[in-house]
């Protein structure tokens, strides 16, 4: 099986160049490696190209976040001559292990149903940042398997997953002429790899969980802001539910979850990073509901105005909870 990585950079520096040194020390080798640049402003692209002459080095004179950066990297290798069958994507800020090429080409070569493949991940101390994802309903709250627990062996067996991290993904190449790229409307990022998963799902591939192919990530080294981390994840989950969900889900068990959580943790800090998400969404909205009539043909004509008010109840909610804790924190200061 032909395999290539595609590594997405934006300002990686030092962790671009160590990412890239175990890349190339990968046994077996990859038969291509692919770096694509987001338009970085700290010498990224110099970097690799003076020190790594076999990468396949790609400049984009933007940045266009993960989906389209990926985007583009994806198109490139799929429009070569002898294209390779399965893309492996890493984020600039992890260090694989030897063996997790080989162990991704593996599974997939075993079995031809699986779409995808995800990895045993480890943070820098050692225990586990992802051996799988699922959702929890009917918020769509991302939960990684084995998040911060020992590497001990549990997360040692592999498994069909319903989802997995794109930090670290291997995609078969055929599944993705089939149903698609990422959804460069969840740029610059969170949710797009959940949305690709959920197509190759819908499509009947399978996503697979590959415990031999492992690697370390150092996680959000280009977004350290958990302000802008929270609000970005809040608009992807928003961009995902409303794409994905049956109507009757939205308006039912998503609205009155979402309802709940707004009345009993919406606080200040987690209250502006939603009011946020409503917002982009809102304006965002024709788009999103013309992405999900491509996938639903027959989607019902009130799906816009039903989902619009949805966003517009979810938003007024917010408001008011808002409201009413500032006026809490005032009658509390008024008596000290």
């Amino acid at each position: 099986m032909k395999c290539a990585v595609l590594v997405l950079a934006w300002n990686g520096g030092d962790a671009l160049q160590a990412c890239l040194e175990r890349v190339l020390a990968l046994e077996p080798a990859a038969d291509q490696v692919m770096v694509v640049d987001n338009a970085s402003h700290d010498g990224s692209a110099d970097r690799v190209a003076h020190h790594f002459p076999t990468v396949t080095l790609v400049r984009n004179e933007a940045n266009l976040g993960f989906s389209g950066g990926m985007n583009v990297g994806l198109r490139a290798l799929m429009a070569q001559s002898d294209p390779p069958d399965a893309i492996l994507l890493l984020n600039q800020d992890t260090l694989v292990d030897v063996g997790w090429l080989g162990a991704l080409g593996n599974a997939l070569h075993k079995n031809p149903a699986l779409g995808a493949v995800g990895c045993k991940i480890r943070y820098p101390d050692g225990t586990i940042q992802h051996a799988g994802v699922y959702l929890e309903e009917p918020r769509a709250i991302v939960q990684h398997v084995g998040w911060h627990q020992a590497d001990d062996g549990r997360f040692d067996q592999p498994a069909e997953m319903p989802f997995v991290t794109g930090a670290a993904l291997a995609l078969r190449r055929s599944v993705l002429e089939h149903v698609g790229l990422f959804d460069a409307g969840y740029a610059p990022a969170y949710f797009e790899d959940t949305d690709l998963l959920w197509r190759i799902g819908r499509a009947g591939y399978r996503v697979g969980y590959e415990p031999r192919a492992t690697l370390v990530h150092h996680e959000s080294l280009s977004l350290p802001d958990p302000l802008a981390r929270s609000a970005l994840y809040n608009r992807g989950r928003l961009r995902f539910v409303l794409k994905s969900y049956p109507l009757e889900v939205l308006t039912g068990p998503f609205a009155e979850a979402e309802q709940r959580f707004i009345q009993q943790h919406a606080r200040y800090a987690e209250g502006r990073v939603l009011r946020w998400a409503y917002n982009e969404t809102l304006a965002n909205l024709a788009e999103l509901v013309a992405t999900r009539r491509t996938l639903e043909p027959d989607l019902h004509a009130t799906a816009l105005p039903l989902i619009h008010k949805l966003l517009c109840d979810m938003r007024q909610a917010l408001a008011h909870a808002l409201y009413h804790q500032a006026q809490d924190t005032v009658t509390t200061m008024r008596a000290l």
